[in-house]
């Protein structure tokens, strides 16, 4: 069999999102392409002190990290963007002026804006659900020791829209911002995506679009499905600006979502 090239998400995909429960289906399935010799990569949100953990549980060694920020192949770094210094300390003093709750990503850490939060409940879940994975500090808007990535805001679920989170967006067009709903963005350099990074490794290598197979469920996987990738497969619970770009609508992840699709295309 020619080898292939798979990318997939992993909260909501490998990973349910609400249990945070991997199916054994989903486990077995990714050994069994590994051992078919298929070319294997996480295709993440997440930057690489959040996705370690991941790499390690699903045995894969090749990711793309914060929405194609960073490609790593066998544990080498092989393209990387970083925010630079000074114009992340520009969006560090605009966080602050405009009172919005943020996470910074980096690879080495993620840093949370100032407490008391603005969306206490929301923000303290996300606070304990990161710090079980990745280095994490509080009250890092102050600090200028480190760089970032990217980074997501959160802002009053009820009211996302208010006059502060326009003029914040406005000191950010070199950045593009994933609703991601709930009042949660995603806010990325512009150029990189989870699409830039699937051509960028298509490229690196030479491997044809009908040999490329993306799996995803939500609105930062978009890039995905208009990528260079032949085959995109949507889990069963799926943000729906994906469905038309689909090349098959699988199961949903506890239902074993991965495994049927695999199966369906003859690659298990």
């Amino acid at each position: 069999m020619e080898r292939k090239l798979f990318f997939f998400d992993v909260d909501g995909t490998l990973i349910d999102d609400k249990t945070k429960i991997v199916p054994q289906s989903a486990m077995d399935a990714i050994r069994a392409l590994k051992k078919a010799g298929h070319l294997l990569f996480l295709n993440s949100g997440r930057t690489l002190c959040f996705l370690e953990f991941q790499m390690e549980q699903f045995g894969i060694s090749c990711a793309a990290c914060g929405c194609g920020t960073q490609v790593i192949v066998d544990g080498n770094t092989i393209f990387e963007k970083r925010i630079d210094h000074r114009r992340g300390l520009e969006i560090k003093k605009s966080l602050k002026k405009y009172g919005i709750d943020a996470v910074l990503e980096a690879q080495q850490g993620c840093y949370f804006s100032d407490r008391p939060f603005h969306n206490p409940d929301i923000m303290e879940d996300l606070l304990d659900y990161v710090s079980a994975y990745a280095e994490t500090e509080v009250n890092a808007l102050d600090d200028s020791s480190y760089d970032f990535d990217k980074f997501c805001i959160q802002t009053d679920p009820l009211f996302p829209g208010r006059t502060a989170l326009k003029e914040f967006f406005d000191t950010i067009p070199d950045f593009d911002c994933i609703d991601r709903a709930r009042g949660f963005y995603e806010c990325v350099p512009r150029g990189c995506s989870k699409g830039s990074a699937i051509h960028f490794v298509r490229n690196y290598f030479e491997i044809s679009p009908e040999n490329i197979y993306v799996f995803g469920d939500s609105a930062n996987d978009l890039t995905m499905f208009t990528s260079d990738a032949g085959n995109r497969i949507l889990m069963g619970e799926h943000d729906t600006v994906l469905e038309p770009y689909a090349t098959f609508v699988t199961k949903k992840v506890l239902d074993d979502g991965l495994a049927y699709a695999l199966k369906k295309y003859g690659l298990l």
